[in-house]
């Protein structure tokens, strides 16, 4: 979600006398003009803007929303008393002000276990917990780099609460759901038939793996069919809930960000199985009978812009 300040029209004087008159006619007496209404006495500052797709963006826009309540609140009060508030007044006012903070208190929990959440699985040792994870981020965990070796067009693992955050979104949460626990039915059979011995790339290499995985890059895909504008979208989402780290980290990792460079070299490498796919004539045919000839169109348009 955005916030945009009001527009307003303006006013135009007029006048009733009529230039070239004669004798001017009785004028009535003057009587006292009401004031003008408020928004042409004052218009009310512009609205701040937020960026919706970060942690912070967002709990900075559900305070301006509280604090703005309370203030318009007050004003509506002032203005039917004749500009003067009370004490009692305010007193009054507190069942009210409690109402809207238990609401948006709710939403900014909801906004702050999302967060959380994102950042628990960035753990490696946690997405053992979550295999679909686990599978997407191996397609471009290669990339990672760290320390001085860290350039600033090169990915970090601080991106990944970020990316698990935008992969939600991108997929929805209930579809993330489900590959979940397709994968750990997956990652149960071939435990099972390991005599004891686990490997996951035995499980990425499973049928029903690599199925979930096509149709989690194919749908991913198909969120940058504007490529700017969505990668823009991605980049503000990672660079906005970024992994934190302590201060005796090397300074590469501690100030990276995603660029747009980083951006490509990281969607390349999640796209690789699908790219390769499309670059096989066996491969563009399963696609088309699987996702349809116009989806298998669009798919060659977007992925043209990490060429």
């Amino acid at each position: 979600m955005e916030f945009f300040a009001p527009v307003t029209t303006g006013y135009q004087r007029t006048s009733d006398n009529e230039p070239g008159a004669g004798i001017p006619p009785p004028q009535p007496q003057a009587q006292p003009q009401a004031p003008p209404p408020a928004a042409a006495r004052t218009a009310p500052p512009p609205k701040p803007e937020f960026d919706l797709s970060t942690a912070k963006g967002a709990s900075e826009a559900l305070a301006n929303i509280m604090v703005q309540s309370f203030v318009d609140r007050m004003k509506a009060a002032a203005e039917a008393k004749g500009g003067h508030l009370t004490v009692q007044d305010l007193e009054d006012m507190q069942d009210d002000f409690d109402r809207q903070t238990r609401a948006l208190s709710g939403a900014l929990e909801k906004s702050s276990e999302a967060y959380v959440k994102a950042q628990e699985r960035s753990d490696w040792d946690q997405q053992r917990n979550f295999p679909f994870d686990r599978l997407m981020v191996k397609k471009f965990a290669p990339l990672f780099k760290d320390g001085a070796q860290l350039g600033r067009d090169d990915i970090c693992r601080r991106m990944l609460p970020g990316f698990f955050v935008a992969l939600g979104m991108m997929l929805g949460p209930d579809v993330v759901e489900e590959y979940q626990q397709q994968l750990r039915a997956v990652v149960a059979r071939v435990r099972g038939g390991g005599g004891g011995v686990f490997n996951w790339n035995t499980v990425y290499k499973d049928p029903s793996a690599k199925d979930i995985s096509l149709a989690a890059e194919v749908a991913v895909a198909q969120h940058f069919d504007e490529y700017d504008k969505r990668s823009e979208w991605f980049i503000n989402m990672v660079n906005g809930h970024l992994t934190q780290v302590g201060a005796d980290v090397h300074a590469n990792v501690r100030d990276w960000e995603m660029n747009p460079a980083g951006f490509k070299s990281f969607l390349k490498a999640l796209m690789n199985d699908l790219i390769a796919r499309l670059g096989t004539d066996a491969g563009k045919m399963a696609i088309t009978k699987k996702f349809g000839a116009e989806t298998c169109a669009d798919l060659f348009d977007i992925l043209a812009h990490l060429e």
